[in-house]
């Protein structure tokens, strides 16, 4: 009985073979559950973060993203393109974001500081992948003036467009506002103001190019210039002339400056920076625009588009 016994449990055991195809099975049932189901990984490292209404900065920026004219992760991209706008020079970048909290800004000092430090110094700080100068506000004491959320002044001359970026990413242009005029406007939309700035003018509204521009007063004529553009939800575009100092360019009036912007297919609205020789743009840590003899050049204020993906 005890032999019957045995031999009938040699007979139902499973063959070495049968047990391997088992195994196998088993393996591939785990990495098809792995491959459906959520990964924890995935969800906890690899995302687009909102990043903080603060003078942090962003993440730093991947350096796989890097592409021959650019860079771009899930959360943004860069494009760098150069052309030619009668006799002289122009750089334009085009980017899109994940979130509006990538569209950011930072001093130089605290507020009432008049330091000045170089913008690719400050584009470094705060890890940014592309940074363009401001509107200098330390150089003067009139002006709206929010930062990152934070009100430092309201003392409107009646005389510049005012640039508002609000926290949706949206640019808002207002032409000229007396203190009554930014009043109304911050009783209806404060708590949607994420920064503000007063230069100008303002050369694009509602997608046309604005007819009787704003005087800019000191201004030397022919020069370099920058532009922070609108052109959709989330996307944005910078254009910067090279002025008298750079080889090989005349530099453009504010007009030709105008027509140039308005010329980009699809910006809806553009307002004009600070330029001459404080025309910022910082690629890759390095400020790309401007004869070397004035990428030194020290700045009060940067606006600045950072990553915010999370990859690990």
């Amino acid at each position: 009985m005890e032999s019957e016994r045995n031999e009938m449990t040699e007979m139902t055991r499973p063959s070495g073979k049968a047990r391997q195809a088992h195994r196998l099975l088993l393996l591939l049932a785990l990495l098809l559950m792995l491959l459906l189901l959520p990964s924890f990984a995935l969800y906890t490292y690899a995302e687009v973060l909102t990043l903080p209404m603060d003078e942090t900065g962003g993440v730093p920026p991947h350096p796989w993203g890097y592409t021959d004219d650019g860079y771009e992760d899930p959360s943004i991209r860069v494009q760098l393109e150069f052309g030619r706008e009668g006799d002289t020079n122009w750089t334009a970048v085009r980017i899109r974001l994940a979130n509006a909290s990538q569209l950011r800004t930072l001093k130089a000092a605290p507020y009432g500081s008049t330091r000045e430090v170089q913008g690719a110094a400050l584009a470094r700080r705060v890890k940014s992948v592309l940074a363009i100068g401001g509107d200098f506000f330390i150089f003067h004491n009139h002006g709206y003036i929010v930062r990152q959320g934070q009100f430092y002044r309201n003392r409107p001359s009646g005389e510049q467009d005012v640039l508002v970026i609000d926290r949706e990413g949206n640019l808002d242009v207002l032409i000229r506002p007396e203190k009554a005029d930014i009043e109304a406007y911050e009783a209806r939309r404060r708590d949607d103001i994420a920064n503000a700035f007063t230069f100008g003018p303002a050369l694009v509204t509602g997608g046309e190019r604005v007819k009787e521009l704003t005087e800019l007063k000191g201004d030397p004529g022919r020069a370099q210039r920058i532009a922070l553009c609108q052109t959709g939800e989330l996307e944005y575009l910078v254009v910067y002339s090279e002025g008298p100092s750079d080889k090989d360019s005349a530099g453009l009036s504010v007009p030709q400056f105008a027509d140039l912007v308005a010329s980009f297919p699809g910006v809806k609205t553009a307002y004009n920076l600070d330029g001459g020789s404080s025309a910022t743009i910082v690629f890759k840590g390095e400020k790309i625009n401007g004869p070397k003899s004035q990428r030194g050049r020290s700045i009060g204020d940067i606006i600045y588009f950072a990553s915010a993906w999370a990859a690990d």
